[in-house]
């Protein structure tokens, strides 16, 4: 079971790369792949599914690149996970009747919605600006 997938987990530091780099000047995909080993077209693929969520703009040219949409401390982990995954769920069955033949009566059904609120809640609680406050600069230009 993965509550965090690979592709969220680069998110969050891209992120978190971006926010530490001059907010005002656009950040390159070839540069960010190379600062942080994350292959760039898994890279890109992360940029258009942030840019489409409205967390990074994107600006065209020699010297485009990506930016931050918004404050790195009004995007949280949980924006980043809708982005890239989708609600944060431990099992489908929970939420899909017609998945699971024992929809209604099941026993944990109740305690994994409550299971996922909460993780989801944590995942909120976390702003790319505090993660940006507890982390080393990662590379700087």
């Amino acid at each position: 079971m993965k509550l965090f997938r690979k592709d969220s987990g680069y998110a969050v530091r891209t992120l978190v790369f971006i926010a530490q780099q001059n907010q005002a000047k656009p950040v390159s995909s070839t540069y960010v792949s190379e600062c942080l080993g994350i292959p760039k077209s898994f890279l890109r693929r992360i940029f258009s599914k942030l840019i489409r969520a409205g967390i990074l703009r994107a600006t065209e040219g020699v010297r485009g690149g990506v930016v931050l949409a918004k404050s790195p401390l009004s995007i949280s982990v949980c924006d980043v996970i809708l982005a890239l995954q989708g609600d944060v769920k431990i099992c489908d069955h929970a939420h899909n009747h017609e998945k699971c033949k024992n929809y209604r009566q099941c026993p944990m059904r109740k305690r994994i919605i409550a299971l996922e609120s909460r993780v989801s809640e944590e995942f909120c609680a976390i702003t790319i600006q505090s993660l940006v406050d507890e982390s080393q600069p990662i590379f700087s230009e």
